[in-house]
């Protein structure tokens, strides 16, 4: 699967949006991460590890308004996911032909279930579907073998938790 991730920056994708930088810790790893102005901090995330200039990992989260589907959809073009925010997903059977069968599914949130998809050491996938309508939401790309092995660690972690 041939990505444009790690040249992905909303400084230079987003002329038209304010963007700021600080540091930030993605799943155990430090870094610098991206935001973009006028959104709630979450819900937009470029992730550079260290003082690397290549992205790491994105992060589009609880993506629902017109506003942020756009951009959201923006995001994924550049990057070559040919998955769009707000679409409905009814047969996840479809998303396993592109990515194969999810590593886990987590269902720690309120009305999303998100799938977690290891393509390959250095691509993790994970997809949050809203229950109530079944439309994509969340989507994290990370392309690094790092990051990618904290975060599973951090989510078996939070997985064991919830089971308590």
């Amino acid at each position: 699967m041939d990505l444009q991730l790690k040249t992905l920056s909303f400084k230079k994708l987003f002329c038209n949006y304010s963007t700021y930088e600080q540091e930030f810790d993605y799943g155990g790893v430090l870094g610098r991460a991206e935001f973009i102005n006028g959104f709630i901090c979450h819900k937009f995330v470029c992730f550079k590890k260290g003082n690397s200039e290549e992205t790491a990992a994105v992060n589009l989260t609880e993506i629902e308004s017109k506003k942020e589907k756009s951009v959201g959809n923006r995001i994924l073009k550049y990057i070559g996911i040919n998955l769009r925010l707000g679409n409905k997903i009814n047969d996840m059977k479809e998303i396993e032909k592109i990515y194969g069968v999810p590593v886990s599914i987590d269902d720690c949130f309120i009305d999303m279930l998100r799938y977690h998809y290891l393509v390959s050491p250095d691509l993790f996938i994970c997809l949050g579907i809203k229950t109530s309508n079944n439309k994509l939401i969340h989507v994290e790309i990370i392309n690094d073998s790092e990051v990618i092995s904290e975060i599973i660690d951090v989510r078996r972690n939070m997985t064991l938790r919830n089971k308590r």
